[in-house]
């Protein structure tokens, strides 16, 4: 008896995508299942109870890695009695040889009806009007006549014509009946050995499987400026590699899905359209904390590797205590956390090296709601190791603050520095509006958000001597520089220097695995080459070895820097962002505020 382990499967954004999926739920919802079977005929599935019911298919994968290297496509009959399109396909050799069979429920080929694709079968492999009546089990008269409707629908002249095309294009069904079986060569057979008509052939060469990425972007006007990166960086990379011929003779499919709301709906939707699809892996795109982790639970049922940018400590929280089921999670920089040890280590080393004289020892900072309580004790235990005191800690939405109310409360404090958490660039536009409208005079220090391309024009005067810090962004170096020449000759646009050089290494990182493992729907194998390679990229090392499989930062997970990110604090002088730390990295020094 076959024995199946654990595996991949597939399963059955703007208002034309919600049409789109709605009428397609209307109809009926994909579905796809798959097996691979190796050298040593183990068989690996994530899709058990299908294969138990359909069990021949089975050996079918079985079979083709005998055979050795090819692509063989028929249509199935299943056991739920709806029709599946199978495709096997071996790659390798030897002990090498690995069986790859997808099965996707379809509709019959041209309109044809059950019946008429059993007939046009029969026809295909050469059996007579009587011979096909028992074979179906009808009259040789009703024979005759389906095979008339056949002719018609695929538009040929005669018999031969027909199963001509048939084969052509792989449209013969297995099984129909009892005792009729496909094999792995191309052809059915019943009692003894059929064949096409002569000079018809058994199989033909045929390209291998794409390999399908898919991404997921948020579209909405918060992000807009974000997404455009990710998916510009993402279409370089996968563009090199199609240009190279594709991973291991692979093209790769990028199979986008926009949201444009905001909403558990929107993402699980978008989820749903690419689990469809059957793609190979996921990226995700910089989506809001409230819906995010649903979004990731639901892509982790599918089993594919799934990578992000997002730094939610939650997030990571959820796959160091749920490895089974969210292990094929990889989030490529640190948590949110990092940016509060950079916003004292920032402070500590001004004030040490003199650069900077506050006019007292208090702080204040914003936080988003969702990880208030874990920053608010971080945050303190950081500042006093320091001799700083945490005067107040506001929590402000992602979206719609009440800046007013925020900037009153940072104004009470008189701080002498306030760090603001914000990933919405019209957001901090308005807190730094309203700050100096105020005549705030601490010295302002944010995360992330001046990354996206053009921050420092769309700001203005607002940004002028602004500090800001990414644990994951480019600095300077040869690869870097590298990947903004492409983005600047395909474009014609800055790149920024986070997403976009984020989702560029993504995808790189993904090819490497798939090229490794040779298999990109071995999700296993292929997120186990993940969790065990470090990889240098546009935006430096990924080495996913920190909490909740994140990539490490330097230097506040390890003094490796050839592990991990750099942590890159940078201050906007004279209208552009110059790094100031760490040291090693720097060739600006920090310009002190002007007192209003």
């Amino acid at each position: 008896m076959t024995a199946f382990t654990a595996g991949g499967m597939g399963a059955a954004s703007c208002a034309g995508y919600r049409r789109k999926m709605g009428k397609r739920r209307e109809a009926e919802p994909e579905f796809r299942a798959r097996l691979t079977v190796d050298a040593g005929r183990r068989v690996h599935t994530g899709a058990v109870a299908f294969f138990t019911r359909n069990r021949p298919l089975v050996a079918h994968a079985e079979r083709a890695v005998a055979e050795g290297p090819g692509i063989t496509r028929y249509y199935w009959r299943g056991a739920d009695g709806r029709l599946y399109r199978i495709t096997i396909e071996v790659s390798g050799a030897g002990r090498g040889s690995v069986s790859e069979l997808e099965a996707q429920r379809c509709e019959p080929p041209w309109g044809l009806t059950q019946r008429e694709h059993e007939v046009l079968t029969c026809v295909a492999v050469g059996m007579t009007n009587p011979e096909t009546a028992l074979r179906v089990g009808c009259g040789a008269r009703t024979v005759a006549t389906h095979v008339e409707n056949v002719l018609a629908k695929l538009n040929a002249p005669t018999r031969a014509a027909a199963a001509a095309l048939a084969v052509a294009e792989d449209a013969l069904l297995a099984p129909f009946t009892e005792g009729m079986e496909f094999t792995a060569v191309g052809r059915v057979t019943g009692g003894q050995e059929t064949r096409p008509p002569s000079g018809t052939p058994l199989s033909r060469p045929a390209a291998r499987r794409p390999i399908r990425l898919g991404a997921i972007y948020p579209m909405d006007d918060t992000r807009r400026f974000d997404a455009l990166a990710m998916r510009r960086g993402a279409a370089i990379a996968v563009s090199e590699l199609n240009a190279r011929g594709g991973v291991g003779g692979r093209r790769i499919d990028h199979l986008t899905v926009e949201v444009c709301g905001d909403s558990d709906a929107e993402l699980m939707r978008a989820v749903d359209r690419l689990r469809a699809y059957g793609v190979d892996a996921i990226t995700l795109g910089n989506v809001s904390p409230r819906h995010r982790l649903g979004a990731i639970r639901m892509a982790a049922e599918y089993r594919a590797p799934l990578m992000h940018a997002m730094v939610s400590p939650s997030i990571t929280e959820h796959v160091h205590d749920n490895p089974g089921v969210l292990g094929q999670t990889f989030q490529v920089c640190a948590t949110e956390t990092a940016y509060l040890s950079g916003f004292i280590r920032t402070l500590a080393e001004l004030t040490g090296t003199g650069q900077w004289r506050p006019h007292n020892r208090r702080l204040v900072a914003l936080t988003r709601e969702d990880e208030r309580g874990l920053q608010a004790y971080e945050l303190d235990r950081l500042a006093g190791a320091y001799g700083w005191e945490v005067a107040a800690m506001v929590t402000i939405p992602d979206t719609d603050v009440p800046w007013a109310d925020a900037v009153a409360a940072v104004q009470a404090c008189d701080p002498a520095a306030v760090l603001v958490c914000t990933y919405v660039e019209d957001e901090l536009r308005r807190f730094l509006h309203e700050l100096r409208g105020r005549g705030g005079r601490a010295l302002v220090y944010t995360v992330w958000t001046p990354t996206i391309p053009h921050f420092e024009e769309r700001m203005g005067a607002l940004a002028e001597g602004l500090l800001w810090s990414t644990v994951i962004g480019t600095y300077g170096d040869p690869l870097s520089t590298g990947f903004m020449r492409k983005y600047r000759a395909a474009y014609g646009d800055e790149p920024g220097s986070g997403s976009a050089a984020i989702h560029y290494d993504m995808i790189h990182m993904l090819a490497g695995a798939w090229a490794s493992v040779g298999r990109p729907w071995d999700f296993d194998t292929v997120v186990r080459t993940l969790r065990e390679s470090v990889h240098r990229g546009a935006a430096g090392p990924y080495y996913f070895g920190g909490r909740g499989q994140r990539a490490l930062v330097y230097p506040d997970d390890t003094r490796d820097a050839s592990l991990a990110h750099a942590h890159l604090v940078h201050q906007v002088q004279d209208g552009r962002s110059q790094v100031i730390a760490p040291a090693e990295l720097t060739r600006h020094r920090f310009r002190p505020p002007v007192s209003p």
